[in-house]
């Protein structure tokens, strides 16, 4: 099972892009897999939301008054630059606020900075009032999102791109140069809800979820469920992700990691914390929990 880790960076004066860099290098030098990056374009103070926050127990969003975070994709291509084998992706970019062909630009030239690198995690939201403040309706979001999915892939994949649908309508398109990865960077479709199983096992290359407040076994036979309707539970090609928001001991880490390799998941993403004023310790720390430190010397 591989091992990663989702930080924020931009959320203060310390965590800024050359904290970033150095961050992203001893993710590597110390055996990890990959890194990935939060997306939201706008907040909002906590007690302004109306919209729950499907991760805590009462949907208030784990943040203050003040939150920010660079944008992940032109972070990556920053931290691309400064390591050879880390891995990276969106911890999720919020899709449907984006136009798609847009998107796939950007997406297809991260593409060829991380020279394949990069796997597209991206996600429908949950906050109402990001969406209405980039002017993008909440509603139908998932149809919307569904529909972006394909028109992206079709631009990828088709000399002469041509997609029809409610949101996205083109013809003719010519998108080049083709992604680095052939057919594109894999979709991993993030959240938890039936409808996000759903998406990841029909029109996805794999499922990202967040392990915040349920037992993984059950949750994750829907999922499986979910795939054996589509016929893809034995696909070796499918990317099973699941991500945590981790408080707390190195300790109850380790019992966490093996839970989930007993599952199956096939990569494990922590959100662990590491501080600007010990960045080095605090990652050695979680590295020898984890048990990356002995594959990076092996």
């Amino acid at each position: 099972m591989n091992l990663g880790l989702a930080a924020a960076f931009g959320n203060s004066q310390r965590r800024d892009i050359e904290f970033m860099k150095a961050a992203a290098q001893r993710v590597e030098e110390l055996g990890f897999d990959s890194l990935w990056f939060p997306e939201h374009v706008v907040f909002f103070p906590a007690s302004d939301y109306q919209s729950e926050y499907p991760y805590s127990e009462d949907g208030s969003p784990p943040w203050g008054e003040e939150m920010g975070v660079y944008d992940p994709l032109l972070a990556i291509a920053v931290a691309a630059q400064v390591t050879k084998t880390l891995r990276f992706s969106t911890s999720v970019l919020i899709l449907p606020q984006r136009p798609a062909l847009l998107t796939a630009k950007e997406v297809l030239t991260l593409d060829h900075i991380c020279q394949g690198r990069f796997e597209f995690g991206v996600g429908s939201g949950w906050s109402k009032e990001e969406y209405e403040a980039l002017g993008v309706p909440f509603e139908k979001r998932g149809k919307r999102f569904d529909e972006y999915i394909l028109a992206i892939k079709a631009a990828w994949t088709q000399d002469r791109a041509k997609f029809d649908g409610e949101f996205v309508k083109f013809e003719n398109v010519v998108l080049l140069p083709k992604p680095y990865t052939p057919g594109g960077p894999p979709f991993l479709i993030g959240g938890d809800s039936e409808a996000a199983m759903r998406r990841s096992a029909t029109i996805g290359d794999g499922w990202y979820g967040w392990w915040a407040k349920y037992e993984l076994a059950p949750h994750l036979e829907k999922l499986r469920a979910e795939l054996r309707k589509a016929g893809r539970e034995n696909d070796p090609n499918y990317r099973l992700k699941l991500g945590i928001p981790y408080g707390g001991t190195p300790d109850d880490l380790h019992k966490k990691i093996e839970e989930a390799r007993r599952e199956g998941v096939k990569e494990f993403v922590m959100a662990l914390p590491f501080s600007s004023k010990s960045l080095d310790r605090d990652l050695e720390v979680w590295a020898q929990a984890a048990g990356v430190s002995n594959k990076a010397a092996a």
